[in-house]
């Protein structure tokens, strides 16, 4: 006797194939997915899901550019910080 899968998930089948919570997964409207005549239900396409995947692992690997350093007037002294004049701890 043969099990033939199909090759639809279910929202929890899909999370655990890609490694999302399924809270996670509902609320990507990116991810592709079909819904159910007649139902509430959305079913993914593992082919699909394999293709997302790939497309989208070269824009995360991606290394986030550096932000810009505040001028300084000179970079040797240390920042110094002006003391309020009104403070209760003197």
């Amino acid at each position: 006797m043969s099990v033939q899968t199909s090759p639809f998930m279910t929202l929890k089948e899909a999370a655990d194939f890609l490694r999302y919570s399924t809270s996670s997964l509902y609320k990507r409207t990116d991810i592709p997915r079909h819904k159910l005549p007649g139902s509430k239900d959305w079913r993914y396409d593992r082919e699909e899901l394999l293709a997302w995947a790939k497309s989208t692992v070269p824009q995360r690997l991606e290394p986030k550019p550096e932000p810009p350093q505040p001028a300084a007037a000179n970079p040797q002294e240390p920042r110094t910080v002006p003391r309020r004049r009104n403070s209760r701890y003197r």
